[in-house]
């Protein structure tokens, strides 16, 4: 996982050698996290905070994001609050007008472990972007999640990450809002004394925040 987001990380900053006009942001945003075990009905919410680094060059545009939230579990029967950190590092390629191909990784944290599953994975999907104003633009975007690794074990079937997003700001760039909300649904199935029991995933983060653009 290491040596993949490296290699985005260095994809990225090769691009900025070759390209033109380029933009980098920086913000800072709220978050607010749902995360569910299905089958164990094991479920909790909360809020954090979060930050986003985004480059574009040319046709190449790279983003990191990183929140940390702390979270509640819905039952009263399982007192055990957790916190959560995950990292996500996305590059893509615009390949048609609003349409870019994306490859990245992500990785999620849980204190104390065990209290929700860990899990590290890679993405490959796509992103489509559109200006609705000059001050303003949409997106959505789908990935398929290769080989998620989870910390309590196991192995995962089908393992996918919708998103969309809204950013309104000035007209030079310099300052955005931004929304977004991404929702990740993982197949997970763990193998106690050989026998198998599914035990699917699923997240959603909402955030909201402010950004500023340099060149």
């Amino acid at each position: 996982m290491r040596k993949v987001l490296g290699g985005l990380c260095l994809l990225a900053l090769a691009g900025s050698g070759v390209a033109g006009a380029q933009t980098i942001r920086f913000g800072v945003h709220g978050v607010s996290l749902t995360h569910n075990e299905v089958k164990k009905e094991k479920g909790a919410d909360g809020t954090g905070f979060g930050g986003v680094t985004e480059l574009r060059v040319g046709r190449l545009h790279f983003e990191a994001k990183v929140y940390h939230a702390q979270l509640s579990p819905w039952l009263e029967s399982d007192t055990v609050e957790f916190k959560a950190t995950q990292l996500d590092i996305r590059v893509s390629f615009r390949v048609a007008p609003g349409i870019a191909l994306e490859a990245g990784g992500g990785r999620r944290w849980i204190r104390p472990e065990l209290a929700a599953q860990e899990v590290g994975f890679i993405r490959l999907g796509a992103v489509s972007e559109n200006q609705v104003a000059r001050i303003a633009s949409v997106w959505v975007r789908g990935a398929y999640l290769v080989r998620p690794q989870f910390g309590g074990g196991g192995e995962a079937g089908l393992a996918v990450e919708l998103g969309l997003g809204a950013g309104v700001g000035t007209a030079n760039g310099r300052f955005r809002v931004r929304a977004e909300y991404e929702f990740q649904r993982i197949d997970r199935r763990s193998y106690p004394q050989g026998l198998e029991i599914k035990v699917p995933i699923q997240m959603a983060v909402a955030r909201f925040g402010v950004e500023l653009g340099l060149w």
